[in-house]
């Protein structure tokens, strides 16, 4: 399994750090029988100098996509399958409320694994961040530029990707219009991948899908998304929860962390259905 993989990447990547590591990396204790009386300019020498503040988000390599002129529509942004000859699998990916599209780079050589990815932006632009953009709530146009995508994909390249065995992957507010596409288009969406929906998924919309992964960050909220997954469980469908360590919410952990969390998810939607008639319904936190 590609988990694996990335799970050993990562072990190599701890050793190699811990070896870096001094063995006596912390301050002497201060005896306290001695006191010192300091001036503020000898105190403002003594004190070590403040950290430097971390990242909200780890930040990740900016995809090589291919940019591909849709005419009227935004442009479509491509990376290809990583086999020599792409296969007909196309995974969509629909960022979040005026998010950044290049969050792709966390986690592109599972995501290629997996087939082609098609990135699009949303139909809105954001006005207070400028390069941005979000969705409007229509599911039907949202359907119809997907395809056209696909279409024009082919056309261009050669190449025959599949417009009705799609994985669709929704970040936040994309998970929000993943959920509304697979309510009225499930059979061309047979396998969906929900990071970070804010609100609970209604089992009803799902009835078409195959196979459904949701995950979150276990630095957010994640009470909903649980739940709903667990709602979907129950109902008999082929889902799991999926918990990123570490991390809130926007974020995947860097490439490393997400290209292994991606894998685990993408192995679960592309197995065949389950015969058993319900998975735990515990989150799975994917290993480090």
């Amino acid at each position: 399994m590609r988990g694996v993989a990335w799970l050993a990447a990562a072990c190599a990547l701890s050793l190699a750090a811990l070896g870096r590591t001094t063995p006596s990396g912390g301050a002497q204790p201060t005896s306290a029988a001695t006191s010192v009386a300091l001036d503020a300019g000898t105190l403002a020498t003594a004190l070590p100098a403040p950290a430097p503040a971390l990242p909200t988000h780890i930040p990740v390599t900016a995809p090589n996509y291919e940019v591909l002129d849709a005419g009227s529509d935004r442009p479509i942004r491509i990376l290809p399958a990583a086999t020599a000859s792409p296969n007909r699998r196309v995974m969509v990916y629909l960022h979040g409320y005026c998010g950044d599209v290049n969050a792709v780079g966390a986690f592109v050589p599972a995501a290629t694994a997996h087939g082609t990815v098609l990135a699009l932006l949303g139909d809105q632009p954001c006005k207070d961040k400028p390069g941005r953009f979000k969705w409007t709530r229509d599911a039907h146009a949202l359907d119809q530029r997907i395809q056209r995508a696909i279409r024009l994909v082919n056309h261009t390249h050669h190449w025959d990707l599949d417009g009705n065995d799609v994985t669709l992957f929704g970040y936040s507010q994309g998970a929000l219009r993943a959920e509304a596409l697979v309510r009225y288009y499930g059979k061309r969406y047979p396998r969906v991948i929900l990071g970070g929906p804010p609100r609970r998924l209604s089992v009803e919309h799902f009835k078409q899908v195959r196979a459904i992964a949701v995950f979150g960050g276990e630095l957010e909220d994640t009470h909903d998304m649980m739940g709903g997954a667990e709602d979907l469980i129950a109902a008999g469908f082929q889902a799991r929860f999926f918990l990123l360590p570490g991390v809130d919410h926007g974020d995947f952990g860097g490439e490393l962390a997400g290209n292994l969390a991606l894998s685990e998810i993408l192995d679960f939607v592309s197995a065949p259905p389950s015969t058993a008639p319900g998975q735990a319904a515990m989150p799975t936190k994917v290993a480090q």
